[in-house]
């Protein structure tokens, strides 16, 4: 995915020009989807939590800098709408060893399912790290700036995390 594109689609969207949408929706959607998921477990209220973060991202559009990572602004939103929503709504959900998933994608139900996985090996704020990084794509440069961590802390982390992985599934 490149940067400029996504520069291109705010500029369309600020001026009122919203055709574009599905291929810049389609383009960020998995990486949203995913860090949603990593905190709720539940499929169905992610895809709630993601269609409520597009809502809003539009609905600010005109304060939206097209200059910065859009698709780190996208995560940014989407945590804090989650978190919101845990707020409201406290975390009444029961987490399961494995989730029934009805996806026709193949990949995708592989994602889930290791993210599954790996949320049971990482505590919270490691597995955001990993998401962010394996499954959204971003940076540690990125991450780092989102999170407001030093880099160094980001890098740390994410190497922990895949040592925990490593020796949890026998791998070190």
């Amino acid at each position: 995915m490149k940067g400029e594109n996504l520069k291109e689609y705010i500029v369309c969207f600020k001026n009122g020009n919203y055709a574009s949408f599905e291929n810049f929706y389609n383009e960020v959607k998995n990486q949203i989807f995913y860090n949603i998921y990593s905190f709720t477990k539940d499929k169905d209220l992610s895809e709630d939590l993601l269609q409520e973060t597009f809502t809003k991202f539009l609905s600010n559009i005109n304060n939206v800098d097209e200059n910065e990572n859009i698709v780190g602004l996208l995560i940014l939103m989407s945590r804090n709408i989650t978190f919101d929503y845990f707020k409201k709504h406290g975390r009444v959900r029961n987490f399961e060893d494995h989730e029934e998933v009805h996806y026709h994608d193949e990949n995708e139900i592989d994602k889930t399912l290791l993210l599954d996985k790996i949320s049971q090996i990482l505590n919270e704020k490691e597995l955001e790290i990993f998401t962010l990084h394996v499954l959204s794509d971003l940076t540690f440069e990125e991450i780092a700036k989102l999170k407001h961590k030093a880099l160094g802390t980001v890098l740390w982390s994410y190497n922990n995390s895949i040592k925990k992985i490593r020796k949890r599934m026998g791998l070190l």
